[in-house]
């Protein structure tokens, strides 16, 4: 079994990350664009196969990061996620599942936002699609959240993914300038449209419902600012999505 990372400057969580996945991965496989850390001299020292590589989107990273794994099994996992004791146990007995039934697994997630795991707020628990048979998967191509898809049937492992999101405040409005960009451009070449008001609901609606509705204010304060955030990221988003559409009509008529 393969486990694939794509990385840049992750030098802190790289030794916790290896100790994670040396408890199932027969190989460790990593593409990393550009680290100006020592993120290279980590992974080259614990064995893994690295290969540096200019950024050219999330699906470019990944993918170039499946081409170079051998095992029969790929699991993908940012440097921020580690892998508990019953989901190491479950990747270790599917090496020897021989009955080729499932072409890949979802992961189940626990998210933890600035060092509290959040159960409420439709944080917990998660499922992403991130493990699958080499040669029948890959990373389809968007500006944000790339999606892996595989050919055949997919199933579910026991045991979770511990995702160590946001330790800070900083750390997330860094993140959100580029996420919330990425989605916008992603929703304006698809041609969505929104307004002012269509920006305000969105935001609005998405406190609402992780806060209250779907009970994140049972986390605590950081179940509020959990909450906060998202919003705020959401509101972003889609503001910028009127900026840009904005932009294209007043181009248009100064043409």
């Amino acid at each position: 079994m393969s486990a694939a990372l794509i990385c840049r400057n992750e030098e802190e969580n790289l030794p916790a990350w290896l100790e994670s996945v040396s408890a199932f991965a027969d190989e460790v496989v990593a593409v990393d664009s550009g680290s100006t850390d020592n993120s290279l001299a980590v992974l080259k020292e614990a064995g893994a196969k690295v290969r540096s590589r200019d950024w050219t989107g999330y699906a470019d990273q990944r993918n170039a990061a499946m081409d170079m794994c051998t095992g029969d099994w790929i699991v993908f996992l940012d440097a921020d996620e580690l892998v508990d004791p019953e989901l190491a146990a479950s990747l270790n007995s599917l090496k020897q599942d021989k009955t080729g039934e499932y072409a890949g697994y979802e992961l189940a997630f626990k998210v933890f936002f600035f060092g509290r795991f959040l159960r409420h707020g439709g944080f917990f628990p998660e499922h992403h699609l991130r493990l699958f048979q080499r040669g029948k998967g890959g990373w389809a191509k968007r500006q944000v959240h790339e999606r892996l898809e595989v050919q055949g049937k997919v199933g579910r492992l026991p045991g979770y993914v511990e995702h160590y999101s946001y330790d800070t405040v900083g750390e997330y409005i860094s993140r959100m300038q580029t996420y919330s960009e990425q989605a916008a451009r992603q929703m304006h070449l698809s041609g969505k449209k929104t307004t002012p008001l269509d920006a305000w609901f969105h935001g609005f609606w998405s406190f609402f419902n992780r806060y209250l509705l779907r009970g994140g204010f049972l986390d605590g304060f950081q179940g509020y600012l959990a909450a906060r955030m998202e919003s705020l990221y959401t509101l972003t988003k889609y503001t910028r999505l009127w900026e840009m559409k904005k932009g294209g009509a007043q181009k248009h008529e100064t043409e």
